[in-house]
């Protein structure tokens, strides 16, 4: 019986359309320059890497000077896109609440996003959101899957997940998750009436 339902963030209930076009213009540079910087390092920035260590390399490649002050507005930026909801994902977990299942979310983001997130109007929508940073783990570090389990209390096979990384999902079902890749909001919605034993 599923007890907790855990959402991926970035790409599954948020997917900003803006996440490169925004910080470009801030910048004065192109978008596609932007894009093509943007995941370079992410994985160490995700795990709690600091955002100088982030941003500096990438603002240099840009010919932008990487000041603090820039640094700490793009982070914000960044943190602020990524916990925009998209609103028919906002329906999605109001639907999992009317089931009266637990609702986290688990997400590979920076110490940036927390800000944005305790500030969001959606907050109340989950019991926790689970940042990597934080927990210096990121998914699919099989680490990271045991410290959410053992935060939330229950059994691994009482957790369904979606997340929109096949290597995520193939960890999560590893550990013992009810695990879902990601395709859209419809078919997210039809794999949780199954594994919910919501007809």
């Amino acid at each position: 019986m599923i007890g907790v339902v855990a959402f991926d963030l970035g790409q599954v209930l948020s997917s900003p359309p803006d996440l490169y076009s925004t910080p470009a213009a801030l910048l004065d540079v192109e978008p596609d320059d932007y894009e093509a910087l943007y995941w370079n390092d992410r994985v160490a920035y995700d795990a709690g890497g600091s955002r100088i260590e982030y941003y500096t390399p990438m603002l240099t490649a840009l010919g932008v000077k990487p000041t603090g002050e820039l640094m700490t507005q793009l982070a914000c930026l960044d943190g602020e896109m990524w916990a925009d909801l998209r609103p028919a994902a906002r329906e999605l977990l109001a639907t999992v609440a009317g089931w009266g299942l637990r609702r986290v979310v688990v997400s590979n983001a920076p110490l940036a996003l927390r800000r944005s997130v305790e500030l969001s109007d959606w907050l109340p929508l989950v019991e926790r959101v689970f940042i990597s940073a934080e927990l210096k783990l990121t998914k699919p570090d099989p680490r990271f899957y045991q410290f959410v389990t053992a935060a939330v209390g229950v059994a691994p096979h009482e957790i369904a997940f979606i997340d929109d990384r096949p290597r995520n999902v193939a960890a999560g079902t590893e550990f013992g998750w009810q695990s879902h890749l990601w395709v859209d909001d419809a078919d997210s919605l039809a794999w949780l009436h199954q594994a919910c034993g919501r007809g």
